[in-house]
């Protein structure tokens, strides 16, 4: 064996080394062999299991990293004809209810709508028609009144007095204010009519009577009765 780098002595060696004084080097050397070497530690010379084994186990999510490449995901499998049908119909089913909901929520905001339409109409029918009716009547009256008055009065009786005589040929009489008896003549013409002055009747009004009818045109009161027509077809509303 070697020992510090140098070679071992042998039996000339160690006499070499007493005669100069070194025995405590001198000693006997002993030598080992392959039958005296014994494992220092049993288990592990001969183990009964693997190291890897003998470890402990510890679960650990994989490592994931942006540059390593990534499973490619199962493609799942294709839904069958039976399924397809169902989810349709489902989905039919589903677009139909949601569709009659939605009419049926847009219907009814409809209807708000238009209620409220109608009380803003109506609203505005009070506040602006029945001012605007009397405004039209009170002009209407107006015209015709002008139109009496400035009409020769012939023009104004002869209505009447064709009214008269449609219904009736039989003699008769007529009462007038005198300005207007000669008006009245003229409109008669050879009808079997007698005509009478009366000054407590007003300018234009007339009175004939006969033994089986009796006509009273005053035309204050027409006026009066024209007006009252023309609101009421205005509005709507008869007073």
């Amino acid at each position: 064996m070697r020992g510090r780098g140098r070679p071992a002595r042998g039996h000339r060696g160690r006499d070499q080394a007493g005669g100069r004084g070194q025995a405590d080097h001198a000693g006997p050397r002993w030598w080992v062999s392959a039958k005296d070497i014994r494992p220092f530690l049993p288990t592990a010379a001969t183990p009964t299991r693997p190291l890897g084994a003998a470890l402990p186990t510890l679960a650990t999510p994989p490592a994931t990293s942006p540059w390593l490449p990534r499973p490619a995901a199962d493609t799942p499998a294709a839904p069958s004809a039976t399924e397809i049908a169902a989810l349709r119909s489902a989905a039919c089913d589903g677009g139909r209810a949601e569709g009659l909901a939605e009419t049926a929520a847009l219907r009814a905001r409809l209807r708000q709508l238009i209620d409220q339409l109608a009380g803003h109409l109506a609203a505005a029918h009070a506040a602006l028609v029945p001012p605007t009716a009397e405004t039209i009547a009170e002009i209407a009256t107006c015209v015709v009144e002008a139109w009496i008055g400035t009409t020769h009065r012939s023009a104004t009786l002869a209505p009447i007095v064709r009214g008269w005589l449609a219904r009736s040929a039989d003699p008769a009489t007529a009462r007038v204010h005198p300005d207007d008896a000669a008006a009245l003549a003229e409109a008669i013409g050879e009808a079997p009519i007698a005509i009478t002055g009366d000054p407590s009747l007003a300018r234009g009004a007339v009175e004939i009577r006969s033994a089986t009818l009796e006509l009273v045109h005053d035309w204050p009161a027409r006026l009066a009765e024209l007006r009252t027509a023309i609101v009421a077809a205005l509005t709507g509303v008869e007073s």
